[in-house]
């Protein structure tokens, strides 16, 4: 009686030691980081809801950004800003940042 009581408690240590190791927390909790991740990436639409005036349908859509001035003055510019044809001040002169606005008709309006 006492040795089957031992072999019992001796196979249940077993299968409670397997099944920790095949189950991790830590790679369960992987795949809700890297899916927390994904739904963080990028911007929502606002709700334009009561936005636009009395105008409908209003609705949130993606508009570029008006370029700003240097925030760096000429004065306090690095060395190798403008070091040749492939500069900083180059490399990103394709880059368009986009913000969101609500639009109705032809007129914009801020959400």
């Amino acid at each position: 009686m006492a040795m089957t009581s031992i072999a019992l408690a001796i196979l249940a240590l077993f299968f409670l030691l397997s099944s920790a190791h095949c189950f991790s927390p830590a790679d369960s909790f992987k795949g809700l980081v890297v899916v927390g991740e994904k739904t963080r990436l990028g911007s929502t639409p606002p709700s334009c809801h009561n936005k636009c005036n009395e105008c409908h349908p209003c609705m949130a859509v993606q508009v570029p950004t008006l370029p700003s001035h240097n925030r760096v003055p000429p004065q306090e510019r690095p060395v190798d800003y403008e070091a040749g044809p492939s500069s900083a001040g180059n490399r990103y002169s394709n880059y368009k940042p986009l913000g969101w606005k609500c639009r109705c008709g032809g007129h914009f309006y801020n959400p």
